[in-house]
């Protein structure tokens, strides 16, 4: 019976990293003894060799398994994002292994790391941090990435995203043209690239408006969380006596949390604020106010960045670096949408 190389090992006295120098043939590439050569070889001839589909598939680098790093799983989006990927591994024969980062460039780069060591196929990341290229670890090329949501300005990966800074315009001008005078742009982080692009479209939209810098203006938080949110509203209470009549939240943590603190300073959502988001809550429909929703197309999303991996797994490069999904403008009332 065929012997596989633990037996092999044990039987000859060699190592195990030796008798697989020896069967892949870089006996002389790593100075191996003549002797202990001989020895496997004769060993091999009498007995046999038998590869197991663990060791078969790290040799080809085709593991099956396909990573997705995303900074919080929690998130609505994100999670959608995980099922429609899933399904997209699942038709083709891979699994999804997945982790969330908490936006730590440390647990970025660890996550990166481990996938990379596990030998998966290919990864699919939400990045906290600019691209950094990866050592291959034995492996002859780097293992393939495709960016999902968010494109540091300079990364020269593969993306594909939404187009937030054309999304972010269209908000503003609906919101405008339903009648906001001001609006107060609450978000999360600038460093965030998607949080960026959002502020520079709304800005690009409002920029050229009457008394723009009065009418229009950005507040961030370094906390995109709900106690950012609720910190931004105290924060803007504190400026000045009364909100504005529209107001756009950067984030769903950033909605929830602002309503939070709108609710406690007023005791209630005032009916004539027109508001904008980027993400549907449930919240939305049982408020009094009109609220439009960015609304992005996940599923497709998925599916581009897939298709992206894929050719990158074939050793194929995507015809575009940075490919664009759309999105859709929602409009609700407090009856719905």
């Amino acid at each position: 019976m065929a012997k596989t190389i633990k037996e092999i090992a044990r039987d000859t006295g060699y190592s195990r990293t030796t008798v697989t120098l020896v069967i892949n043939g870089k006996a002389d590439d790593y100075r191996i003894s003549p002797k202990a050569r001989a020895i496997i070889e004769a060993y091999i001839a009498e007995h046999g060799y038998r590869y197991n589909q663990a060791a078969r598939s790290l040799k080809l680098a085709r593991s099956h398994t396909v990573g997705l790093i995303v900074p919080d799983i929690a998130n609505a989006f994100f999670a959608r994002l995980a099922a429609a990927l899933e399904r997209h591994c699942r038709e083709r024969g891979f699994v999804l292994v997945t982790t969330s980062t908490g936006e730590s460039p440390e647990a970025e780069r660890m996550a990166l790391e481990n996938f990379l060591a596990r030998g998966v196929d290919g990864v699919i990341l939400t990045p906290c941090e600019p691209r950094r290229s990866l050592p291959a670890l034995g492996r002859k090329t780097e293992m393939p990435i495709v960016q999902i949501d968010r494109r540091f300005e300079g990364d020269d990966g593969f993306v594909v995203t939404s187009n937030h800074f054309a999304s972010a315009e269209t908000l503003t001008q609906q919101i405008i043209a339903a009648g906001a005078s001001e609006i107060t742009f609450l978000t999360g982080s600038p460093a965030n690239p998607t949080t960026l692009q959002r502020i520079r479209g709304f800005e690009s939209t409002t920029a050229q408006l009457p008394n723009a810098a009065a009418r229009f203006t950005v507040r961030s938080s370094d906390q995109d969380t709900e106690e950012g949110g609720h910190a931004l509203v105290e924060g803007l209470f504190d400026a000045r006596d009364t909100l504005p009549d529209g107001m756009i939240f950067g984030s769903l943590l950033i909605f929830h949390g602002a309503m939070r603190a709108i609710r406690g300073r007023l005791g209630a959502i005032p009916a004539d604020l027109i508001a904008g988001t980027f993400a549907h809550s449930a919240i939305i429909e049982y408020l009094p106010n009109r609220v439009f929703v960015v609304q992005q197309d996940e599923p497709l999303l998925a599916q581009k960045a897939f298709e992206a991996l894929a050719q990158l797994m074939r050793k194929e490069r995507p015809n575009r670096q940075v490919i664009y999904v759309e999105t859709n403008l929602v409009a609700y009332r407090a009856s719905g949408a």
